[in-house]
């Protein structure tokens, strides 16, 4: 039931949620002007969390009519588990954590006062000095050894995006067995895609240090399906027994939804909630959103390296309808990727 021939399609938006918007033509498609591309209409908190319900309802109808469906007990649980307030299924950033992302985004604060701040805690300490020497700020400089230098170096933005990588860093949950295996996988996924963001969004118009920051979230979603098999794993006092199969199609339709849930639930902004829940550019591909776009080429450039393979930059450019700068992007990557 679960092999790809018997896979559902694309979910499509619920009724009640379903944006008026125009339809776009093949013709309109392939024209590489500017006003051939629909622009993206803001989406509220509440869109995502009943998407999110959309999701898990279908899920759960579709589990309940499967014949070994009284044969793995935990995947009913699960989605119960997922289906809980946000409040309870989505950890709240932690409190230094807060504080120092709005210190980051308070201008009044001066480089000095906020250094010192942000040098109470270890691992943001490690964090930006590991940011400030890494080869994009710091090929060819001096190292740098104080947090008010790495600062410097990598902006406020930068700095952001640190704190954003030690909050994820944070979610790593231990769901036991084949869970980590995979739990780690995502992690390293993520960790590799922000880098591939930040040097292709100039191509999309969007900002490098908000695009880093963003492609280190992007699966969050995945991550907090795995802390949730992790509660339950504790809660049973054995491990957690699913369909492989049927993970898999779980995290395929759930992942994006619930991570711009998750990004509301952690005041990051619709514009940041909406990449991230659109990452993939299944709904409306055709949409101009620089930060989704830079996310959708960022993740299948990082896929393709990973797995050592050649990347088809033009047929990934054709699959996410993608309207950003091709020759920038297409350089960008070609210091990275075979490219095909």
């Amino acid at each position: 039931m679960f092999g790809a021939k018997n896979q559902a399609p694309p979910l499509g938006e619920p009724r009640a949620m379903v944006a008026a918007t125009p339809r776009v033509t093949a013709s309109a498609r392939s024209e590489s002007t500017a006003d051939a591309v629909i622009k993206w209409e803001m989406r509220e908190a509440r869109f995502w969390s009943e998407r999110t319900s959309y999701v898990l309802d279908r899920l759960r109808g579709d589990w309940q009519k499967h014949p070994e469906y009284a044969k793995w007990p935990d995947v009913a649980e699960l989605i119960e588990q997922l289906g809980g307030p946000t409040e309870e299924i989505v950890r709240q950033l932690p409190a230094a954590a807060r504080d120092a992302m709005t210190m980051c985004d308070n201008a009044a604060i001066s480089r000095s006062e906020l250094a010192d701040r942000l040098s109470c805690d270890p691992s943001l300490v490690q964090g930006l000095l590991r940011q400030a020497n890494g080869a994009f700020y710091g090929a060819g400089l001096a190292r740098i050894l104080r947090v008010d230098s790495a600062i410097d170096r990598i902006g406020v933005a930068g700095t952001r995006a640190v704190v954003l990588a030690s909050c994820v860093d944070g979610l790593l949950s231990k769901p036991g067995g084949a869970y980590d295996v995979m739990l780690n996988a995502v992690w390293t996924h993520m960790v590799n895609t922000g880098p591939l963001a930040r040097l292709i969004a100039p191509a999309f118009g969007a900002d490098p240090e908000e695009a880093f920051a963003i492609a280190l979230l992007h699966d969050v979603g995945k991550l907090v399906m795995f802390d949730r098999i992790s509660t339950l794993r504790t809660a049973k006092r054995r491990s957690v027994l699913l369909p492989p199969a049927w993970l898999s199609l779980a995290i395929e339709q759930l992942h994006e939804p619930l991570g711009a849930v998750v990004a509301h639930r952690w005041g990051l902004g619709p514009q940041a909630a909406d990449a991230i829940g659109a990452h993939h550019r299944r709904q409306r591909p055709a949409t101009r959103h620089p930060l989704a776009e830079t996310l959708f080429l960022a993740e299948r450039a990082e896929h393709t390296a990973r797995a050592g393979d050649v990347f088809d930059f033009d047929g990934v450019w054709s699959l996410g309808q993608l309207s950003g700068d091709t020759v920038s992007a297409r350089g960008s990557l070609r210091r990275h990727l075979r490219a095909a």
